[in-house]
């Protein structure tokens, strides 16, 4: 065999440098194909209760077998949680970390029963369809206690000849992470934009109202919510502010009046029946 000229030395080292870089770049593309469309899918459970994880397959194709992994939030090495072949269970994890708490709603759906605060982490689903394929899925539990239930307290009271100024306390009885905000009225409804009548203070725990005795709204809510629950308290201002009498008489004498405008129409409508019926 002659020796090879140095034209074509040259030509097989860029035909050899091409295919490195073509298949580098191959391989940059796929793993950004991988990473943009399996994002890790964000799931919400409450303390007690339960959470799916459904793995994403695509209608008509067979899933062999999911291996599930989990990585705690609380941080500690992750480990081999499950292999699910068919629906069911075929191996759980040596270190029974959530013993029964695991089953399968169908082929591809993993319910975690009875959450615990320690369940939230990452858990890794990958999903086989022949010995050599398969994908993986993200998904990130967060386990959330449920709210306590709020009350409300009043201080600094003070009456005028319009109204009655106080301050409404919403307390809990531990410190989470929950929102507050109030409300106004039955139902209750948006407090509205009225810095004269109503101020907020110590993160809308506190809540300065100015009450006027001809408002036909004296119900207060407070409501305590996270991502999961949601937990409220009601104070009706008429137990330490006096109404307006005359509010209170017009009240009832609109309820009598519309009693008897509803009562007329009832006994127009069973006279017209009846001489209907006659005729």
């Amino acid at each position: 065999m002659p020796p090879c000229t140095s034209g074509e030395i040259r030509w097989w080292i860029f035909l050899t440098e091409g295919l490195f870089f073509g298949l580098l770049l191959y391989s940059s593309l796929d793993t950004l194909s991988h990473t943009v469309g399996n994002p890790t899918h964000q799931v919400k459970g409450i303390l007690g209760g339960s959470v799916l994880l459904p793995a994403n397959v695509s209608q008509g194709i067979t899933v062999e077998k999911i291996e599930w992994d989990f990585y705690p939030q609380r941080g500690g090495p992750g480990f081999w949680l499950a292999e699910f072949s068919h629906g069911k269970l075929e191996h759980q994890s040596p270190t029974d970390r959530f013993e029964q708490r695991l089953d399968m709603v169908d082929e591809t759906t993993l319910r975690i029963k009875d959450l615990e605060l320690d369940d939230s982490g990452i858990y890794n689903a990958r999903i086989w369809f022949m010995k050599s394929q398969f994908k993986e899925q993200s998904f990130n539990l967060t386990v959330y206690e449920p709210v306590p239930t709020p009350q409300i307290h009043f201080q600094e009271v003070s009456q005028t000849s319009e109204g009655c100024s106080v301050t409404l306390q919403c307390q809990a009885p531990r410190k989470e992470e929950f929102s507050i905000s109030w409300k106004r009225g039955n139902p209750p409804r948006a407090l509205g934009n009225s810095l004269y009548e109503y101020q907020l203070s110590d993160s809308g725990r506190n809540l300065h109202v100015f009450w006027r005795k001809d408002s036909s709204d004296s119900a207060f809510t407070c409501l305590l919510t996270n991502s999961v629950d949601q937990k409220n308290a009601s104070f009706d201002l008429l137990k330490i502010c006096p109404g307006d009498d005359g509010v209170q008489v017009r009240r009832q004498r609109h309820i009598i009046s519309t009693a008897v405008v509803m009562l007329l129409i009832m006994m127009v409508v069973a006279v017209m029946w009846m001489w209907m019926r006659r005729k």
